[in-house]
Protein backbone atom coordinates (compact mmCIF):
# COMPACT_ATOMS: atom_id res chain seq x y z
CA UNK A 1 0.00 0.00 0.00
CA UNK A 2 1.39 3.18 -1.11
CA UNK A 3 2.43 5.75 2.19
CA UNK A 4 0.75 8.32 2.50
CA UNK A 5 3.04 11.83 3.64
CA UNK A 6 0.73 13.94 5.28
CA UNK A 7 -0.39 10.75 7.58
CA UNK A 8 3.09 9.58 8.08
CA UNK A 9 4.09 13.75 9.19
CA UNK A 10 0.68 13.37 11.97
CA UNK A 11 1.44 9.84 13.65
CA UNK A 12 5.22 10.61 13.91
CA UNK A 13 4.14 14.26 15.21
CA UNK A 14 1.47 12.71 17.55
CA UNK A 15 3.61 9.91 18.76
CA UNK A 16 6.27 12.62 20.15
CA UNK A 17 3.53 14.89 21.20
CA UNK A 18 2.80 11.46 23.77
CA UNK A 19 6.00 11.41 24.96
CA UNK A 20 6.03 14.97 25.43
CA UNK A 21 2.91 14.65 27.45
CA UNK A 22 3.91 11.48 29.73
CA UNK A 23 6.99 13.61 31.27
CA UNK A 24 5.70 15.41 34.33
CA UNK A 25 4.60 18.88 33.86
CA UNK A 26 2.28 20.65 35.70
CA UNK A 27 -1.38 20.56 35.73
CA UNK A 28 -1.85 24.29 35.76
CA UNK A 29 0.06 25.12 32.56
CA UNK A 30 -2.14 25.84 29.34
CA UNK A 31 -0.44 23.67 26.88
CA UNK A 32 -0.08 20.60 28.51
CA UNK A 33 -3.24 20.13 29.94
CA UNK A 34 -4.90 20.98 26.12
CA UNK A 35 -2.13 18.35 25.02
CA UNK A 36 -3.02 15.75 26.93
CA UNK A 37 -6.75 16.36 26.25
CA UNK A 38 -6.93 16.36 21.97
CA UNK A 39 -3.74 14.45 21.26
CA UNK A 40 -4.86 10.89 21.66
CA UNK A 41 -7.83 11.76 19.55
CA UNK A 42 -5.50 11.94 15.96
CA UNK A 43 -4.50 8.53 16.56
CA UNK A 44 -8.09 7.09 16.76
CA UNK A 45 -8.96 9.19 13.68
CA UNK A 46 -6.34 7.80 11.48
CA UNK A 47 -7.49 4.44 12.59
CA UNK A 48 -10.82 4.64 11.65
CA UNK A 49 -9.21 7.00 8.27
CA UNK A 50 -7.34 4.09 7.26
CA UNK A 51 -9.37 1.07 7.96
CA UNK A 52 -9.93 -1.55 5.26
CA UNK A 53 -12.14 -3.81 4.68
CA UNK A 54 -10.41 -7.35 3.81
CA UNK A 55 -13.10 -9.15 2.89
CA UNK A 56 -13.46 -12.44 5.36
CA UNK A 57 -13.12 -12.23 9.20
CA UNK A 58 -9.94 -14.51 8.77
CA UNK A 59 -8.25 -11.91 6.58
CA UNK A 60 -9.49 -9.10 9.46
CA UNK A 61 -8.41 -11.14 12.65
CA UNK A 62 -4.99 -11.67 10.62
CA UNK A 63 -4.27 -8.17 10.53
CA UNK A 64 -5.96 -7.45 14.05
CA UNK A 65 -3.31 -10.60 15.37
CA UNK A 66 -0.37 -8.57 13.97
CA UNK A 67 -0.99 -5.33 14.10
CA UNK A 68 -2.62 -4.82 17.58
CA UNK A 69 -2.74 -8.38 19.85
CA UNK A 70 0.68 -9.39 19.37
CA UNK A 71 2.59 -6.05 19.95
CA UNK A 72 0.37 -5.59 22.99
CA UNK A 73 1.57 -8.76 23.82
CA UNK A 74 5.03 -8.36 23.37
CA UNK A 75 5.60 -4.90 24.28
CA UNK A 76 3.96 -5.80 27.95
CA UNK A 77 6.57 -8.61 28.29
CA UNK A 78 8.99 -6.27 27.28
CA UNK A 79 8.47 -3.90 30.17
CA UNK A 80 7.66 -6.29 33.02
CA UNK A 81 11.42 -6.44 33.72
CA UNK A 82 11.31 -2.51 34.28
CA UNK A 83 8.88 -2.86 36.08
CA UNK A 84 10.48 -5.23 38.69
CA UNK A 85 13.84 -3.04 38.37
CA UNK A 86 11.52 0.49 39.49
CA UNK A 87 9.82 -1.54 42.24
CA UNK A 88 13.22 -2.75 43.67
CA UNK A 89 14.38 1.07 43.54
CA UNK A 90 10.80 2.35 45.07
CA UNK A 91 10.93 0.04 47.26
CA UNK A 92 14.08 -1.49 48.49
CA UNK A 93 13.07 -4.94 48.03
CA UNK A 94 11.58 -7.51 45.72
CA UNK A 95 7.54 -7.46 45.31
CA UNK A 96 5.75 -10.58 46.79
CA UNK A 97 3.86 -13.28 44.51
CA UNK A 98 0.75 -10.96 44.92
CA UNK A 99 2.61 -8.06 44.10
CA UNK A 100 3.98 -9.28 40.87
CA UNK A 101 1.31 -10.47 39.73
CA UNK A 102 -0.67 -7.21 39.72
CA UNK A 103 0.93 -5.68 36.35
CA UNK A 104 -0.04 -9.26 34.56
CA UNK A 105 -3.56 -9.31 36.12
CA UNK A 106 -3.70 -5.69 34.80
CA UNK A 107 -2.66 -6.25 31.37
CA UNK A 108 -4.78 -8.78 30.73
CA UNK A 109 -7.89 -6.48 32.12
CA UNK A 110 -6.90 -4.02 29.01
CA UNK A 111 -4.53 -1.73 31.26
CA UNK A 112 -6.45 -1.70 34.35
CA UNK A 113 -5.85 -0.10 37.52
CA UNK A 114 -7.67 -1.35 41.18
CA UNK A 115 -6.55 -3.19 44.64
CA UNK A 116 -5.65 -6.19 42.79
CA UNK A 117 -4.19 -5.09 39.46
CA UNK A 118 -2.21 -2.00 38.25
CA UNK A 119 -1.07 -0.93 34.07
CA UNK A 120 1.80 -2.63 33.29
CA UNK A 121 2.84 -0.27 30.11
CA UNK A 122 -0.49 1.90 30.18
CA UNK A 123 -0.35 4.12 26.84
CA UNK A 124 -0.97 0.62 25.36
CA UNK A 125 -4.43 1.00 26.59
CA UNK A 126 -5.05 2.49 22.86
CA UNK A 127 -4.50 -1.15 21.28
CA UNK A 128 -7.15 -3.29 22.24
CA UNK A 129 -9.37 0.10 22.48
CA UNK A 130 -8.76 0.53 18.45
CA UNK A 131 -9.10 -3.53 18.38
CA UNK A 132 -12.67 -3.07 19.98
CA UNK A 133 -13.88 -0.26 17.54
CA UNK A 134 -12.37 -2.05 14.28
CA UNK A 135 -14.48 -5.14 15.85
CA UNK A 136 -17.52 -2.80 16.03
CA UNK A 137 -17.16 -1.36 12.93
CA UNK A 138 -16.81 -4.97 11.40
CA UNK A 139 -20.01 -6.60 12.89
CA UNK A 140 -21.87 -3.37 11.72
CA UNK A 141 -21.09 -3.63 8.04
CA UNK A 142 -22.87 -7.24 8.44
CA UNK A 143 -25.77 -5.11 8.67
CA UNK A 144 -28.30 -2.76 6.81
CA UNK A 145 -28.10 -0.12 9.77
CA UNK A 146 -24.17 0.55 9.96
CA UNK A 147 -24.36 3.91 9.95
CA UNK A 148 -27.63 3.99 12.79
CA UNK A 149 -25.80 1.78 14.80
CA UNK A 150 -22.28 3.33 14.92
CA UNK A 151 -23.92 7.01 14.88
CA UNK A 152 -26.07 5.20 17.90
CA UNK A 153 -22.70 4.01 19.74
CA UNK A 154 -20.93 7.11 19.97
CA UNK A 155 -23.80 9.62 21.02
CA UNK A 156 -24.35 6.76 24.06
CA UNK A 157 -20.06 6.78 24.12
CA UNK A 158 -20.58 10.89 24.70
CA UNK A 159 -22.94 10.48 27.25
CA UNK A 160 -21.47 7.91 29.12
CA UNK A 161 -17.81 10.07 29.37
CA UNK A 162 -19.37 13.08 30.24
CA UNK A 163 -21.54 10.92 33.07
CA UNK A 164 -18.37 9.11 33.76
CA UNK A 165 -16.79 12.84 34.37
CA UNK A 166 -18.82 13.30 37.04
CA UNK A 167 -19.89 10.06 38.66
CA UNK A 168 -15.92 8.00 37.93
CA UNK A 169 -18.06 4.89 37.25
CA UNK A 170 -15.79 3.75 34.32
CA UNK A 171 -11.95 1.61 34.20
CA UNK A 172 -9.08 2.93 33.48
CA UNK A 173 -8.15 2.71 30.88
CA UNK A 174 -9.50 1.20 27.74
CA UNK A 175 -13.32 1.33 28.32
CA UNK A 176 -12.88 5.12 29.20
CA UNK A 177 -10.76 5.88 26.20
CA UNK A 178 -13.39 3.64 23.93
CA UNK A 179 -15.77 5.69 25.28
CA UNK A 180 -14.08 9.06 24.60
CA UNK A 181 -12.31 8.26 21.43
CA UNK A 182 -15.13 6.40 19.66
CA UNK A 183 -16.69 9.91 17.94
CA UNK A 184 -13.27 10.15 16.31
CA UNK A 185 -12.88 6.99 15.23
CA UNK A 186 -15.93 6.77 13.01
CA UNK A 187 -15.00 10.22 12.12
CA UNK A 188 -11.83 8.65 10.46
CA UNK A 189 -13.66 5.76 8.96
CA UNK A 190 -16.30 7.78 7.64
CA UNK A 191 -14.08 10.44 5.85
CA UNK A 192 -11.61 6.96 4.38
CA UNK A 193 -14.11 5.38 3.28
CA UNK A 194 -15.94 8.17 1.29
CA UNK A 195 -12.53 8.70 0.25
CA UNK A 196 -12.83 12.80 1.62
CA UNK A 197 -10.10 14.41 3.56
CA UNK A 198 -7.51 13.63 0.91
CA UNK A 199 -6.62 16.77 -1.03
CA UNK A 200 -4.03 18.67 -0.46
CA UNK A 201 -3.83 22.71 -1.01
CA UNK A 202 -1.54 23.78 0.82
CA UNK A 203 -2.49 27.71 0.98
CA UNK A 204 -5.86 26.64 2.08
CA UNK A 205 -4.73 24.05 4.37
CA UNK A 206 -2.59 26.21 6.05
CA UNK A 207 -5.48 29.12 6.58
CA UNK A 208 -7.56 25.82 7.70
CA UNK A 209 -4.87 25.05 10.47
CA UNK A 210 -4.33 28.25 11.79
CA UNK A 211 -8.05 28.94 12.19
CA UNK A 212 -8.74 25.66 13.77
CA UNK A 213 -6.02 25.54 16.06
CA UNK A 214 -6.65 29.22 17.46
CA UNK A 215 -10.52 28.31 17.80
CA UNK A 216 -9.38 25.09 19.73
CA UNK A 217 -7.69 27.30 22.07
CA UNK A 218 -10.62 29.43 22.46
CA UNK A 219 -12.97 26.35 23.23
CA UNK A 220 -10.28 24.79 25.72
CA UNK A 221 -10.00 27.67 27.66
CA UNK A 222 -13.91 28.04 27.53
CA UNK A 223 -14.32 24.58 28.46
CA UNK A 224 -11.54 24.38 31.73
CA UNK A 225 -13.44 27.64 32.63
CA UNK A 226 -16.75 26.00 32.90
CA UNK A 227 -15.04 23.04 34.71
CA UNK A 228 -13.82 25.16 37.04
CA UNK A 229 -17.19 27.19 38.02
CA UNK A 230 -19.30 24.00 37.97
CA UNK A 231 -20.80 23.93 34.66
CA UNK A 232 -20.16 20.10 34.26
CA UNK A 233 -22.81 19.94 31.36
CA UNK A 234 -21.34 22.67 29.38
CA UNK A 235 -17.79 21.68 29.95
CA UNK A 236 -18.37 18.07 28.64
CA UNK A 237 -20.73 19.68 25.65
CA UNK A 238 -17.44 21.98 24.45
CA UNK A 239 -14.86 19.36 24.88
CA UNK A 240 -16.04 17.47 21.63
CA UNK A 241 -15.65 21.06 19.30
CA UNK A 242 -12.39 22.04 20.64
CA UNK A 243 -11.58 18.27 20.26
CA UNK A 244 -12.62 18.12 16.71
CA UNK A 245 -11.24 21.58 15.72
CA UNK A 246 -7.99 20.54 17.57
CA UNK A 247 -7.95 17.72 15.63
CA UNK A 248 -8.33 19.03 11.76
CA UNK A 249 -6.79 21.79 13.10
CA UNK A 250 -3.34 19.79 13.33
CA UNK A 251 -3.90 17.44 10.08
CA UNK A 252 -4.64 20.18 7.91
CA UNK A 253 -1.08 21.48 9.29
CA UNK A 254 0.59 18.33 8.56
CA UNK A 255 -1.16 18.56 4.59
CA UNK A 256 1.01 21.85 4.60
CA UNK A 257 3.92 19.27 5.51
CA UNK A 258 2.56 16.84 2.73
CA UNK A 259 5.49 18.65 0.20
CA UNK A 260 8.54 17.43 2.22
CA UNK A 261 9.07 13.68 2.59
CA UNK A 262 11.79 12.61 5.24
CA UNK A 263 13.01 9.44 5.42
CA UNK A 264 13.09 9.63 9.41
CA UNK A 265 9.39 10.87 9.65
CA UNK A 266 8.54 7.94 7.49
CA UNK A 267 10.40 5.57 9.89
CA UNK A 268 8.93 7.27 12.68
CA UNK A 269 6.07 6.76 11.54
CA UNK A 270 6.18 2.88 10.49
CA UNK A 271 7.50 2.50 14.20
CA UNK A 272 4.81 4.33 16.22
CA UNK A 273 4.09 1.47 18.67
CA UNK A 274 7.81 1.02 19.51
CA UNK A 275 7.83 4.86 20.67
CA UNK A 276 4.33 4.21 22.38
CA UNK A 277 5.59 0.97 23.81
CA UNK A 278 8.59 1.86 25.06
CA UNK A 279 9.05 5.47 25.88
CA UNK A 280 8.24 4.99 29.69
CA UNK A 281 11.10 3.25 30.66
CA UNK A 282 13.53 5.89 28.92
CA UNK A 283 11.45 8.57 31.01
CA UNK A 284 11.83 6.39 34.26
CA UNK A 285 15.37 6.36 33.71
CA UNK A 286 15.81 9.93 32.76
CA UNK A 287 13.55 11.34 35.30
CA UNK A 288 15.66 9.08 37.93
CA UNK A 289 18.96 10.84 37.14
CA UNK A 290 18.08 14.22 36.81
CA UNK A 291 16.39 13.54 40.44
CA UNK A 292 19.01 12.39 41.66
CA UNK A 293 21.88 14.59 40.39
CA UNK A 294 19.79 17.40 41.81
CA UNK A 295 19.01 16.24 45.28
CA UNK A 296 15.38 16.00 44.85
CA UNK A 297 12.80 14.95 47.19
CA UNK A 298 9.82 14.59 45.16
CA UNK A 299 9.18 14.11 41.21
CA UNK A 300 10.60 16.68 38.84
CA UNK A 301 8.23 19.14 37.55
CA UNK A 302 9.83 20.30 34.05
CA UNK A 303 9.64 23.12 32.10
CA UNK A 304 7.65 23.04 28.52
CA UNK A 305 11.42 23.42 27.23
CA UNK A 306 13.04 20.61 29.10
CA UNK A 307 9.85 18.18 28.26
CA UNK A 308 10.88 19.34 24.74
CA UNK A 309 14.62 18.67 24.70
CA UNK A 310 14.09 15.38 26.46
CA UNK A 311 11.80 14.60 23.97
CA UNK A 312 13.48 14.44 21.32
CA UNK A 313 16.44 12.76 23.27
CA UNK A 314 13.77 10.15 24.13
CA UNK A 315 13.09 9.68 20.36
CA UNK A 316 16.36 9.67 19.10
CA UNK A 317 16.88 6.82 21.62
CA UNK A 318 14.39 4.80 20.29
CA UNK A 319 14.93 5.52 16.30
CA UNK A 320 17.88 3.23 15.94
CA UNK A 321 15.02 0.03 17.38
CA UNK A 322 12.97 1.67 15.12
CA UNK A 323 15.29 1.01 12.17
CA UNK A 324 17.01 -2.72 13.40
CA UNK A 325 13.01 -3.91 13.64
CA UNK A 326 12.11 -2.46 10.04
CA UNK A 327 14.92 -4.80 8.97
CA UNK A 328 14.39 -7.66 11.02
CA UNK A 329 11.56 -8.16 12.82
CA UNK A 330 8.59 -6.44 11.13
CA UNK A 331 6.21 -7.43 13.95
CA UNK A 332 7.45 -5.50 16.24
CA UNK A 333 5.80 -2.68 14.52
CA UNK A 334 2.38 -4.39 13.86
CA UNK A 335 3.53 -5.45 10.60
CA UNK A 336 3.00 -8.81 8.98
CA UNK A 337 6.12 -8.46 6.25
CA UNK A 338 8.85 -5.50 6.28
CA UNK A 339 7.09 -2.68 4.72
CA UNK A 340 8.99 -1.01 1.78
CA UNK A 341 9.70 2.74 1.85
CA UNK A 342 10.36 4.92 -0.97
CA UNK A 343 13.69 7.04 -1.17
Amino acid sequence: MQRINWIDWAKALAAMTVVFCHLPQSQEWFHFRYLQAFIISIFFFLSGYLKKDRGSNKANWMKYWHGLVLPYIIYNAIVYPYWFVKYYMQQGMLPDLLTALKPILGTILLQHENSFCEPLDGPLWYLPAVLIMHVTIDLCRKTRYQHTIMITLCFVCIVLYGADKWWYFAPDLTPMGIMKNLPFYYTGYILGQKRLFNIVQPIQDLGSCIGLILLSIVLFQWHLNAFWVGQHTLHIVIYYPACFAFLFGVLYGCKCLDAYKMKSVTNLSIGTLVIIGLHIVPITIINYIIEKANGLSSTICYQWYEAFVITLIITALLYPIILFFLKNTPWMLGKQTIPAIEA
